[in-house]
């Protein structure tokens, strides 16, 4: 894999409008684009992945955002309560449509922590 793209056209739906939809929404707000880290689409918020990223990943039922903001993500437990997580990451079933402005929340907050100015 090359791109982000590559990534997203092996998935099948909901995952990769769900995937797509979160990628392009940090993309805009950070004015940032995406690229491959482990093969999987990360914005990367410094000049490597230890300065701060948002990375979106796929799995059969649910999709993870994945954050070093460890304490981001841990606040994201009150907030989603159909959500597992992991350390850095909040995973949410593809089908809690509830849950998507909440992540995008958590990505401008991930955002500002890293001095990045979410744009409209």
């Amino acid at each position: 894999m090359e791109t982000p793209q590559d990534y997203l056209d092996t998935l099948d739906d909901p995952a990769r409008s769900w995937v797509a939809g979160l990628v392009a929404y940090a993309e805009r707000r950070s004015g940032i684009d995406a690229v491959l880290f482990r093969s999987r689409p990360m914005v990367k918020l410094g000049r490597t992945y230890q300065d701060g990223y948002v990375l979106v990943t796929a799995a059969k039922a649910h999709g993870t955002v994945h954050a070093i903001d460890f304490d981001l993500v841990d606040e994201m437990r009150e907030i989603l309560p159909r959500a597992a997580f992991g350390k850095g990451s909040v995973k949410v079933p593809y089908d809690d449509a509830a849950a998507l402005p909440e992540l995008r929340a958590f990505i401008d907050r991930v955002l500002v922590r890293h001095g990045v100015t979410p744009r409209d």
